[in-house]
């Protein structure tokens, strides 16, 4: 009997210590499902830096600035105010998904509209950042 009831006891105090380590988890997963965009209103939900960085860093370069090499083809400086002053939001996102000429290629079919809207917002970013 006292057996039994050590079992019975080892058995309760088991499954307190998978409930108290589990427990916090299973609050976090839920909390994290459930919980609201954490972005304000109007913000995109994309990661511009994240979807810039991967897309339009190899020709324009991490900080905005631009490639030698393409800058003599007539590749912007973003960092630039008065290049930012010249251009709206709609003429990038036009260029993000038309192209620009022959050498800056259509994203149309490989962003959503939310990663356009973020990599615009990226892209003004860089002015503020100087």
């Amino acid at each position: 009997m006292i057996i039994r009831t050590n079992n019975l006891r080892l058995a309760a105090l088991s499954a307190a210590i998978a409930i108290s380590l589990f427990a916090p988890l299973s609050k976090m997963v839920t909390a994290r499902n459930h919980e609201a965009p954490s972005r304000a209103v109007g913000n995109p939900v994309a990661d511009g830096a994240v979807v810039y960085d991967s897309k339009c860093a190899i020709c324009h370069g991490k900080d905005g600035v631009g490639l030698p090499n393409w800058r003599s083809l007539g590749q912007p400086d973003f960092t630039k105010a008065d290049w930012q002053k010249s251009h709206t939001d709609q003429q990038l996102a036009d260029s993000i998904k038309s192209g620009k000429g022959k050498f800056m290629p259509s994203f149309k079919s490989k962003l959503s509209e939310e990663e356009t809207e973020a990599v615009v917002q990226r892209i003004r970013a860089f002015s503020k950042s100087k």
